[in-house]
């Protein structure tokens, strides 16, 4: 049914226009202005960074100049666990810890992990130091990890995390000691597993949960400011911390969070039991685990906003009763520009309750006077659901003709380009147009009151169903809906002819701008272009605030061409957009291509997931399976694949050291694995569930069960484990095979790089490789036991 379908009973006549009333329309554009206003501090609070302070600043504040002058010295290229990068970088954050006048540990421990589909373990080197309090009741506990990704630097991920903990533990020894042990915690291994955070909490004296606050610093971009997106249980005790320098933050942030795929040392944290903060920059997500993650993109702005928050935070909680956050609920809690507001999340109902009956009884009130008509208002209400289906439309389609204008944007793996703004603006631009016409089409035959009151309910349903589903984010709908119930209840009580009516109708959009609108740009940094949807369709709910009471009744033939006009403005802005948004060395098309082999010969393989002319030479169009061959390669089903040539690379060795029988008939099987002509950086041994099963695995006196633990894997090998970082001699394990059939098993030794002499030339200047599946090495060998 579309909106011209509907018949609506006509209103009342307007009133006559009287001498002067052609100004009628002025209060109305006084509030859309401020709304505008308000919506625009309010995005630039969430995604403008502050100045950089000057190597010189007090010692007692966070300096990024000073912060970034380790990042250089960090972020020389990339630092993988097991490298010789990683390694000099360890003894580097050793000696620096020295020289500020702390006790550095390096412990040296096996991260282990059992969780099905990531069975692993990986031998970390984590570094401790603590900066002892002069009364503790706890200790805070501040984390980054040291290691980096195959491919890339990782200047902002994590060496930003690094110095921003390093110039915080200047900033602190400058002043008095405080009352709680701060420890830093420098992280090994996080990149391929959390590694370092698991062998951490295998260890005896990895501390009281509940005298211990966490706070984690990580990066999911290279730009933007600094978000505290998670936090453990009793936030209410925590989230006052960082109200002397605020963080973007809000208490929806871990749902959205949830949907990423992504995990950080905080996570292992939080499972373990311990409560904290998780912090992370967002903006520039394309750069993310890539080469460009460097140090030509790291941003000190995005530095000195992290580093001030975090070393605020600290500063906060080691002042205050550790022991006593474990008492403290959980809070609701977002910024308005500089400002944290918070309170307990045990007002969450009431309020939804407070918000459910202030509508009901101002809808009444109205009917009572006659302002609305309870079934025009019903079917404005009915309609509510068009521009926020529209939204997502425009978000969905518009994502699928960048794609097809630029097939590079499919390399990115959170579906966000390097400049994506323009594109944002003009998506923005188009559902502002859907909403407008959407009013103005009821307008003509629906009043503005009883467009206002559709909306108005609309939140006030949003309210309560977020109270009861997803309390963190039921102030984002509650505060519009309360302020709109008040505004319409103002509006209803005003004489029809007031100039006025309208005005105060609309003015539950300015408190609605300070909510939605930075909302709007987080979601947008967050999720990217790919899932455009989610912000526009919040944006739905901002603009309908403003052009419900204050849109007026056009014919058709206006109507079509200023709508036509203004959306044709919203695509040449998205259009503009993603025409400057094309690859130069600054910022590459990222490509997915590996090299693997087996006894079989040697592919170039691409996922698919990145279109681009320079693969086309190497990988054919058709796709095909690889889990077979190479178990590693399970996402995507399908991979593009070409003839690659035979070199030498490092390749997997086995060697079964000895075989005996158990006490319950078993056969315990002890072979040693290992890589031959090289280093390899990760072995990955899988078992052929259907020839035979695996009741478990020993490696280093630690045990990991058998069966299928590969859940939803398809194929044959169901069971596998991975190990990171192996010795140069190999690893030696034990495996408990159940009866005497043969087992097959299949080892893959993963290496950075491509082996020399297998890739002709190297890519062009404008293509780099992408996050997660680009530019290593697969080498597989089967055998059985």
């Amino acid at each position: 049914m579309t909106l011209r379908e509907i018949q609506l009973p006509a209103t009342a006549a307007a009133p006559e226009q009287t001498p002067g009333s052609g100004r009628r329309w002025l209060p109305g554009l006084l509030v859309l202005l401020v709304t505008l206003a308000v919506a625009v501090l309010g995005v630039l609070s969430v995604a403008t960074p502050p100045d950089p302070l000057p190597a010189d600043a007090p010692a007692a504040e966070f300096s990024a100049t000073r912060a970034h002058a380790d990042v250089e010295q960090i972020a020389t290229g990339p630092r993988p666990v097991g490298s010789t990068a990683h390694d000099r970088v360890r003894d580097q954050l050793v000696r620096k810890l020295r020289g500020l006048g702390l006790d550095p540990v390096v412990h040296k421990e096996l991260g282990i992990d059992r969780t099905p589909g990531h069975t692993m373990a990986a031998p970390v080197q984590n570094i401790e130091a603590t900066l002892p309090g002069s009364d503790p009741t706890g200790r805070v506990l501040v984390v980054a990890h040291y290691d980096s990704v195959e491919i890339g630097p990782g200047a902002t991920d994590d060496a930003h995390g690094v110095a921003a903990l390093l110039e915080t533990v200047r900033a602190l020894r400058s002043g008095p000691a405080p009352r709680n042990d701060i420890t830093v915690l420098f992280t090994d291994a996080e990149e391929p597993g959390l590694m370092g955070a698991r062998g951490r909490f295998a260890a005896e004296d990895r501390g009281d949960p509940d005298r211990t606050v966490v706070l984690n610093l990580e990066s999911r971009g290279t730009s933007g400011r600094a978000v505290m997106f998670e936090t453990g249980a009793h936030n209410a005790a925590l989230v006052p911390a960082l109200a002397d320098h605020a963080p973007v933050t809000t208490s929806l942030a871990y749902e959205v969070y949830r949907l990423l795929p992504n995990n950080t040392d905080f996570t292992v944290f939080r499972e373990a039991g311990f409560t904290g903060m998780n912090f992370a920059n967002v903006g520039t997500s394309a750069n993310y685990d890539t080469p460009q993650d460097k140090l030509a993109n790291s941003s000190k702005a995005s530095l000195q906003d992290m580093g001030a928050t975090v070393l605020s935070a600290t500063r906060s909680l080691a002042a205050a009763d550790i022991a006593a956050t474990g008492k403290g609920g959980e809070a609701t809690y977002f910024t308005l520009g500089p400002l944290l507001v918070r309170y307990p999340g045990a007002l969450v109902l009431p309020l939804a309750g407070i918000s459910v009956a202030a509508c009901a009884l101002v809808v009444w009130f109205a009917l009572r006077r006659r302002a609305v008509r309870s079934r025009t208002l019903t079917i404005a209400a009915a309609t509510v659901p068009l521009p926020l289906i529209t939204a997502a439309a425009v978000g969905w389609a518009g994502w699928q003709l960048m794609t097809l204008v630029r097939p590079h944007y499919t390399g990115f793996i959170f579906g966000d380009p390097y400049r994506p703004g323009p594109t944002a603006l003009g998506l923005c631009l188009v559902t502002a147009v859907a909403v407008w016409v959407w009013a103005t089409v009821l307008r003509r035959r629906c009043g503005s009151l009883e467009l206002t009151a559709a909306v108005t309910c609309w939140l006030t349903l949003l309210t309560l169903l977020t109270a009861l589903l997803v309390p963190g984010a039921s102030y984002l709908f509650l505060w519009p809906a309360l302020t709109g119930a008040a505004g319409f209840a103002a509006s209803v009580r005003l004489p029809a002819s007031s100039p006025w009516r309208t005005a105060v109708a609309a003015l539950p959009a300015v408190p609605g701008a300070a909510l939605l609108a930075p909302m709007v740009a987080l979601l947008f940094a967050a999720l990217g272009l790919v899932l455009a949807m989610a912000p526009l369709v919040v944006l739905v709910l901002l603009v309908a605030l403003v052009a419900a009471p204050l849109a007026r009744p056009l014919a058709r033939r206006p109507l079509f061409l200023r709508a036509g006009a203004a959306a044709l403005a919203g695509v040449v802005v998205c259009g503009i957009g993603v025409a400057r948004d094309g690859t130069d060395s600054g910022h590459p098309a990222q490509v997915s291509m590996l090299y693997v082999a087996d006894g079989k010969g040697a592919r170039w393989v691409s996922s698919g997931r990145s279109a681009h002319p320079w693969l086309d030479p190497y990988v054919d169009a058709d796709t095909a399976p690889l889990a077979a061959e190479f178990p590693y390669l399970k996402e995507p089903d399908e991979w593009r694949t070409g003839p690659a040539p035979r070199v030498e690379a490092p390749a997997p060795t086995a060697r079964v050291l000895s075989t005996r029988r158990g006490a319950d008939g078993s056969r315990e099987v002890t072979v040693r694995i290992g890589a031959a002509h090289g280093a390899a950086s990760q072995l990955m041994l899988y078992a052929d569930t259907g020839s035979g099963e695996v009741r478990s695995l020993t490696v280093a006196g630690e045990e990991w069960p058998g069966g299928n633990n590969r859940p939803g894997v398809k194929g044959r090998w169901g069971w596998g484990f991975t190990y990171v970082a192996p010795p140069a001699e190999g690893v030696e394990l034990r495996l408990k095979v159940a009866g005497d059939g043969p087992l097959r098993l299949r080892l893959l030794a993963k290496s950075a790089g491509f082996p020399e002499g297998a890739l002709a030339q190297d890519p062009p200047a404008d293509v780099a490789w992408a996050a997660w599946d680009a530019g290593f090495t697969l080498v597989a060998k089967e055998f059985t036991v």
